[in-house]
């Protein structure tokens, strides 16, 4: 009998097993061909030696709300009241002492948009409306953008003419310029991270940086970005100004839903003189020119696009190949991210946000200022730009910490209580006078978890008193002939009861980009 007719037809069910393996067998290979593609060209990528200048996450700011929620777990727990030694328990020493967190609630990064035209040809439309020379690395956008474990993130913009103290130099110029003083990249994005990081007291845990050049190719891969905007909207031309030195960027879009390819947005967003046109056909002026504006658009506009383009380019392989050699050629990342591994988490929870709702923009208050005939912006020392810079080391709009909660002592000893105080970070005051019956901390409505917070540096019980003469953060501490201990750790603290409730201090609302539909 022959070996053909030897041999067993195989039966549907055994073809079926050996399709699936097959398939598995193929498709791991293209897996790990896939894989190993991104990984090699993510290698590309060139990554600054920066870790020694920037500063490892650190725990999150003890609030009064932290205390008054682990008193109530406490409670809850003992089933008692906290008043009893035993069941109180001192937390660590105050924030001040910043201990690193190894499993960080959150980190911030800082984002670079270079202006850089190195390899741009002088008739490319980049080169509209730019006066800056071949050679130069002005940092033309930059952004300090917090991602916290919840899925929320926090973004400022710091604004390219603020004047600060140049780190490492004697020199106070405009922020942008720290990126141009070097000539190796490394060095340039140094001395950013330490700029900001000394003049804002923030703490940076990544650098990432593109070019103009870059974000234009970037758009274009995902397909364009579409925006919409109630009236025809363009940039100042040099017909407008009169001046052939004042061109603009060349945008020019119609009403409506206008689908930007890279070109088209990068002008969008390097705009700084949009005009509208009126019903009567005349160009006007759309909002403040100036870079205030332009970062709200910026912000606005990036978010928007990481909202539109994630979704593309996750299903598309030729999408995700042309992402990955612009990647490659024009991103530049800090030494402190794993550009495969952190890249696809940051994708991961990009492609999660809800721009809307889950992206808080912030905004800084600045005034003009002219420092020995160089002209530029200066933060407002303001309540408003301390809890914007706050938000960036942790602490939500209205959490109540020590430098928001305003203290006036009385009775004998305040003096010392006060210096005391002070050296822990509250706004303390005070006043000489006999002594008090008991030692008390007197609250008004809003105020009671600002009393929270100063029973909490208290080693000994001290009653809360409801005060209607007080209001919001102001507390008075009165002193008896034997004044309590005060001590830099906590201890957790029973709010008091049947206090009036205040809506809490609002956020600022979102920056608005100019002239948006429906806006």
């Amino acid at each position: 009998m022959s070996r053909t007719r030897l041999r067993r037809s195989r039966r549907p069910i055994e073809k079926l097993v050996l399709l699936i393996l097959a398939s598995a067998i193929t498709g791991g290979f293209l897996g790990s061909f896939v894989i190993g593609y991104a990984v090699w060209h993510l290698d590309q990528v060139e990554r600054f030696a920066v870790h020694d200048v920037l500063t490892a996450p650190v725990r999150e700011p003890v609030t009064a709300s932290d205390l008054i929620a682990i008193a109530a777990s406490e409670t809850e727990r003992a089933n008692d009241t906290l008043n009893d030694d035993e069941n109180q328990t001192v937390l660590p020493p105050a924030v001040a002492e910043a201990p690193v967190d190894d499993d960080p609630d959150a980190e911030n990064y800082l984002l670079v948009g270079s202006d850089s035209v190195d390899g741009i040809a002088s008739d490319d439309v980049i080169m509209s409306g730019r006066r800056a020379s071949i050679g130069n690395h002005l940092a033309d956008t930059i952004m300090i953008l917090r991602l916290r474990s919840d899925g929320t993130a926090a973004v400022v913009s710091v604004p390219r003419d603020l004047l600060v103290p140049i780190a490492s130099t004697d020199a106070v110029a405009k922020i942008n310029s720290a990126y141009n003083l070097d000539s190796s990249p490394q060095t340039r994005a140094a001395r950013l991270i330490e700029t900001v990081e000394q003049h804002f007291e923030i703490g940076l845990q990544h650098f990432v940086e593109v070019d103009l050049d870059g974000f234009r190719r970037l758009v274009n891969a995902v397909g364009g970005v579409s925006i919409c905007l109630n009236r025809p909207t363009r940039d100042r031309t040099i017909q407008d100004s009169g001046d052939p030195t004042q061109g603009g960027t060349g945008f020019w879009v119609n009403k409506g839903w206008t689908h930007l390819d890279g070109e088209a947005a990068l002008a969008f967003v390097r705009s700084r003189r949009l005009l509208a046109q009126q019903d009567d056909g005349e160009w006007v002026r759309l909002g403040v020119w100036n870079d205030l504006e332009r970062n709200s658009r910026q912000q606005r506009f990036i978010f928007e696009a990481l909202d539109q383009a994630l979704d593309r380019a996750v299903g598309n392989p030729r999408t995700l190949q042309r992402l990955l050699t612009i990647v490659s050629t024009h991103l530049r990342t800090s030494n402190t991210l794993s550009v495969f591994d952190d890249g696809l988490e940051l994708a991961r929870r990009f492609r999660g946000l809800d721009v809307d709702n889950d992206l808080h923009p912030y905004a800084f208050q600045l005034v003009d200022v002219n420092l020995d005939g160089l002209a530029g912006l200066e933060l407002i020392d303001n309540d408003h730009n301390q809890r914007v810079i706050d938000v960036f080391r942790g602490l939500d709009w209205d959490d109540v910490v020590e430098h928001r909660v305003q203290i006036n002592i009385t009775g004998p000893g305040a003096s010392q209580a006060a210096a005391r105080l002070r050296g822990l970070g509250f706004k303390a005051s005070h006043q000489k006078s006999e002594a008090y019956p008991l030692n008390r901390i007197r609250y008004g409505v809003g105020g009671d978890a600002a009393a929270v917070l100063l029973a909490a540096h208290l080693e000994e019980t001290v009653p809360l008193v409801a005060d209607p003469s007080l209001s919001g953060n102001k507390i008075r501490l009165e002193l008896a002939a034997v004044p309590p201990t005060i001590m830099s750790g906590y201890r957790p603290v029973k709010a008091p009861l049947a206090v009036a409730a205040v809506p809490a201090a609002e956020a600022p609302p979102p920056p608005k980009v100019l002239g948006v539909c429906g806006g």
